[in-house]
């Protein structure tokens, strides 16, 4: 009996090791098909989230180049700074380069004006010399 014993009980374990492999074997095919049905799910649904966050990103893109354009260009940066530091500067006293620039424009003009009337004052004296002779 106890042969018998130990077959029965060796019987017995094939068995419960032959089931739990089935088992295990079901549930990889239950895994197996479950991913195959969900995975296209999920892969759709990947799509679909992908999509609306390049949507969201080609919006903010053409937000961000509508502010840009409504910048102001550098010029006139530029010239607002400018203007402002001459404002500065007139305030504390210092003359501006377009100040000066004009100040040296009206000085060329002078100085031509002096020199036509030096030359007519020349030419006259010249002229009187030559009748007083």
């Amino acid at each position: 009996m106890s042969t018998e014993n130990t077959k029965e009980k060796t019987q017995n374990a094939q068995d419960v090791i032959s089931e739990k492999a089935r088992e295990i074997w079901l549930a990889g095919l239950g895994i197996f098909s479950t991913i195959e049905e969900e995975g296209s799910k999920l892969f759709n649904n990947f799509m679909e989230k992908g999509k609306e966050l390049e949507n969201k990103g080609e919006e903010f893109e053409k937000r961000a180049k509508e502010k840009a354009e409504k910048l102001p260009s550098l010029e006139e940066i530029g010239k607002f700074v400018e203007d402002k530091v001459n404002v500065a500067f007139g305030k504390i006293g210092i003359t501006s380069q377009n100040e000066v620039s004009d100040l040296s424009a009206k000085v060329d003009k002078l100085t031509d004006t002096v020199e036509q009337l030096v030359k007519k004052m020349e030419d006259a004296a010249k002229s009187s010399s030559k009748t007083s002779k």
